[in-house]
């Protein structure tokens, strides 16, 4: 088999590639900022534009150590934001579907704030193949949005409008085609390091209560 039918091979055996302008958005606001379901359903429909953000370690200096030093993870980042780009119709729709989000968020009339758990909501994003069908997915937990972008307007353009949307969230939990996590335990379900250990390792120091 050539190297070419063996990545050809390999590309199908995990559903073939991913196409980048196959996607599906949910997004669900507070009941109390856009009371139509349905609201939800044509805003999501419109996303244009969106990055899944990704993951990273934080990392901190060992130089508790004599000789070089080297970097230790010391705990989990993601992006500080989401941004995504919606088609905006004549009426402003998308636009507005955001601000009263934020109004929700933030009186206008009174500046109270109000109550986080009452505000954010999740968001999934599924890739989808060429037939439509869900492959993979991802949940921004706990998102809102934090800026509703300007509008930019020109007479010597004829390009459709859209809008910028960046969301905040709390973390990124990827899924399956049916949006149950993966690897949502302690440790993924197979090790690629080394492998798992059925029994613990027996204490020098004997037997401790844990």
């Amino acid at each position: 088999m050539s190297s070419m039918d063996e990545f050809i091979a390999q590309i199908q055996r995990k559903g073939g590639p991913a196409y980048l302008n196959r996607f599906e958005v949910i997004i669900l606001s507070p009941f109390e900022a856009n009371a139509d379901i349905e609201a939800d359903r044509l805003t999501s429909f419109k996303v244009q534009t969106l990055t899944i953000p990704g993951k990273n370690l934080r990392t901190t200096p060992n130089e508790n150590i004599y000789g070089p030093t080297y970097e230790m993870a010391q705990g989990l980042t993601y992006a500080e934001s989401v941004a995504m780009t919606f088609y905006l119709s004549a009426e402003h729709f998308e636009r507005d579907f955001f601000v009263n989000w934020i109004d929700m968020i933030i009186k206008p009339d009174s500046y109270n704030l109000e109550y986080y758990d009452n505000y954010k909501r999740d968001i999934t994003i599924f890739q989808l193949d060429r037939q439509d069908q869900k492959t993979a997915g991802y949940i921004l937990k706990d998102a809102y949005p934090k800026t509703v972008g300007g509008i930019d307007m020109s007479q010597s353009s004829s390009e459709l409008g859209t809008i910028n949307v960046d969301f905040s969230f709390k973390e990124v939990i990827q899924t399956d085609a049916n949006g149950r996590a993966k690897n949502s335990g302690y440790r993924p379900s197979t090790s690629t390091t080394r492998p798992r250990m059925l029994t613990p390792p027996s204490s020098p120091y004997g037997a401790m209560d844990r």
